[in-house]
């Protein structure tokens, strides 16, 4: 099987988990979906899928963007745009709008991107322990990675 079909296939039966059991994304319990690419399939993969289980869980729902991820914060570099005719930022500010918080792992936006703070889109945050490790170790938190 490629890599493509098991990517799919693994996002298929999280989705199937997520929309046919309220037991494995609860009231209560929140989402940490850690995205380390910025290539285009992925990330709209990751934020779409986000800023779903956001809007119809209703529950918290962090994005983690890490290594190559940091540059689809990065309101200097232009934005891919998907086969959906949306752009990575117009995804990602769809799910900031939807409530959904966006972390930027702070060394990898010095050491990956050449960013700073400044650098971030509207509503993206620097990580810290503060910041990111609420969200992560907060109890009834499933996460996901891309």
């Amino acid at each position: 099987m490629t890599l493509r079909k098991t990517t799919l296939a693994f996002i298929t039966v999280i989705a199937v988990l997520l929309t046919s059991s309220g037991q494995v994304l609860a009231s209560g319990s929140s989402l940490f979906v850690n995205l380390t690419s910025d290539d285009l399939d992925r990330a709209a993969m990751a934020i779409n899928f986000s800023t779903r289980v956001r809007q119809e869980k209703k529950i918290p729902v962090t994005l983690f963007l890490n290594v190559e991820g940091v540059r689809l914060a990065d309101k200097r570099i232009p934005a891919k745009t998907h086969a959906n005719g949306k752009s990575l930022k117009q995804m990602l500010g769809d799910f900031i709008k939807a409530g959904g918080k966006v972390i930027v792992c702070p060394m990898c936006m010095k050491n990956v991107g050449g960013m700073s703070k400044a650098d971030l889109v509207p509503g993206a945050v620097v990580g810290a322990s503060d910041v990111t490790w609420p969200a992560l170790f907060a109890d009834d938190t499933t996460v996901l990675s891309y």
